[in-house]
């Protein structure tokens, strides 16, 4: 009768390999884009690629903002069953990436010229990179809107539906590749117009989630809430998003080590940086895909309470990401030239500071890797502050402020110096942060990932007790008994009958569901029980015969309220009352 993992375990992996395969779809298919780009065309019209990456990356900053933030947000309200805020958040998610969206695209039609100059664009590519940007732009608001709604789509327990749209836009990216460039010779203007059509298509399929019956998510109208409610929200939910100061910070990083790398080393300085930049694809794919998993689940779970599940899935995503990011680390070390014949670089005369930039960088790959998972998990458990430091010193104040000081010093090399710095570091403040939280005696339990005890009950409840003569959960686990007996007193039988009945009509009813897993949780004198499975979408408190039986009759005559809700394609049944 102890707990098990089972249902966090397999709910982990059926969110993580959808999601895995959108990120890998999405990363692969953008590798193979800058393939053809660079077997199609020259080496010089491949850096024109990369002059357009500080843009994509500043508008990381939009879809981070209202998809990761507002979702989670969305999340915790579902926890606390505040069904009308959750559906707030998706609305002003969805109208607020498109407003922000447009006002980007209208910033670079108007500014390009100024824009790749603050660049430092080197003059032979300029008029290219002009032609290129303009149709680039349209790239910008679609590929938003994708990431925002993907954001509650996964979270919603519909990871499927994000990997599919990956997939279409960016397989008909690469396949409207080759048929511009290489079919109609458009040359680089090609590769921008391909991408907007594939993207395009990809916005249309998504689009349908908003139509589903099945999306707990719904568009509300705003017209009932507050001007000043409305602007109130964005403050709240650019106060919970941390990592918006993350991708503020790696927006004006990209920029600077742009202006650093076309500065000191021209056309070889950019493809050397977009070569590095494309070479933790290969492992960021992984690493995307795991935290975008981890995030939503740890936030539920801490939002509950229920810190021994959060440590589980935690520890459970740093040995993954270990094991992925190492080897990759050592091979580029040893082997960099990898790299230069994948994005088909030909000319020698680019190979020293490509072949520089990949061995320095590589160390830092495995750090690199746990300080963004450690940031993401960090905001899923609201300790907000600390996100915020380890975003700030990894992708500013390190990677920004130590390029400029080093390139003075020992020139372009400083520029590689400074990213291996500011990977390294924040890893280091995260545990320091940690250790020192330790000492205070109010948290002389906590754990180095900044956990308390659960203070729960919990047992996970199997279908193989069925079949057993004695039925009573209760009399199978004396530990159990006590504790709910201190809860309960002398509604314990009822409150155990109770449990039961909902749990046989759970397995009698969704045939998918062998375990469930049940928490008991007392927040001041407010007392909830939590049924959770995994299997197909189930309410059993819709079942006539559950509700007239005289156990849970006698839940209603003591006061208890029965709720049920759908979290992350969980089902869970609530059992709840002031003590």
């Amino acid at each position: 009768m102890e707990r098990r993992y089972n249902i966090l375990k397999n709910k982990y992996n059926e969110l993580l390999w959808p999601t895995l395969f959108t990120i890998i779809s999405g990363s692969l298919c953008g590798l193979m884009d800058m393939i053809v780009t660079g077997f199609l065309s020259s080496s010089t019209q491949l850096s024109i690629l990369f002059l357009s990456a500080p843009l994509k990356y500043i508008t990381c900053i939009f879809y981070t903002l209202f998809g990761q933030g507002c979702s989670l947000l969305a999340l915790r309200a579902k926890s606390n069953l505040e069904h009308e805020k959750t559906n707030f958040y998706f609305t002003i998610a969805i109208w607020g990436i498109i407003l922000i969206s447009l006002i980007f695209l209208l910033t670079i039609f108007f500014f390009t010229d100024s824009i790749l100059n603050i660049l430092n664009t080197p003059e032979e590519i300029f008029n290219d990179s002009k032609g290129f940007l303009l149709i680039q732009m349209f790239f910008y608001p679609l590929n938003c809107y994708i990431m925002v709604i993907s954001f509650f789509i996964r979270s919603d327990g519909f990871p499927k539906i994000p990997f599919y749209t990956a997939l279409i836009s960016n397989i008909l990216n690469v396949i409207f590749d080759v048929i511009l460039m290489g079919g109609l010779n458009i040359g680089i203007n090609g590769n921008a117009l391909g991408t907007v059509l594939g993207y395009l298509i990809g916005s249309i399929y998504i689009s349908k989630y908003l139509f589903d019956e099945k999306s707990t998510y719904k568009l509300i109208s705003l017209a009932k809430f507050k001007i000043k409610e409305i602007i109130t929200s964005f403050k709240y939910i650019l106060l919970n998003t941390p990592e918006v100061v993350g991708t503020i910070c790696f927006s004006i990083k990209t920029m600077v080590l742009t202006y650093l790398c076309s500065t000191y080393w021209g056309v070889a300085g950019l493809l050397a940086f977009l070569v590095y930049d494309n070479s933790e694809t290969f492992v960021y794919m992984f690493l995307s895909g795991i935290m975008k998993t981890m995030s939503p689940i740890v936030t539920v779970l801490y939002k509950e309470l229920d810190y021994d599940a959060v440590q589980y899935i935690i520890q459970h995503s740093i040995k993954q990401t270990v094991i992925l990011s190492l080897p990759v680390s050592i091979i580029f070390f040893l082997f960099p030239e990898i790299l230069i014949n994948i994005f088909s670089i030909a000319e020698p005369q680019y190979y020293e500071p490509i072949i520089l930039a990949i061995r320095i960088t590589a160390f830092s790959l495995v750090c690199r890797c746990l300080s963004y998972l450690l940031a993401n998990y960090a905001q899923a458990i609201e300790r907000n502050k600390i996100a915020s430091i380890i975003t700030f010193f990894e992708e500013f104040l390190f990677a920004v402020f130590g390029a400029l000081i080093l390139t003075k010093i020992v020139g372009g090399i400083g520029i590689w110096i400074s990213i291996l710095i500011s990977e390294i570091v924040p890893l280091l403040i995260f545990m320091v942060y940690s250790i020192h939280l330790r000492k205070d005696p109010d948290n002389e339990n906590m754990t180095i990932l900044m956990l308390r005890d659960s203070d729960l009950i919990t047992w996970t409840f199997r279908r193989e007790l069925l079949k057993s003569d004695e039925k009573d959960f209760t009399a199978k686990n004396e530990k159990i008994l006590a504790k709910v007996e201190k809860i309960f007193k002398k509604d314990t039988q009822y409150i155990s009958k109770a449990i039961e009945k909902i749990c046989i009509n759970i397995f009698e009813n969704n045939k998918n569901v062998d375990e469930i897993d049940i928490t008991i949780r007392l927040i001041d004198d407010y007392i909830m029980i939590m049924l959770t499975d995994d299997g197909e979408l189930y309410n059993p408190l819709k079942n006539d015969k559950l509700i007239k039986s005289d156990c849970m009759k006698k839940l209603s005559s003591l006061d208890f309220e029965l709720d049920y809700d759908e979290i992350l394609g969980f089902n869970k049944t609530y059992v709840k009352k002031l003590r």
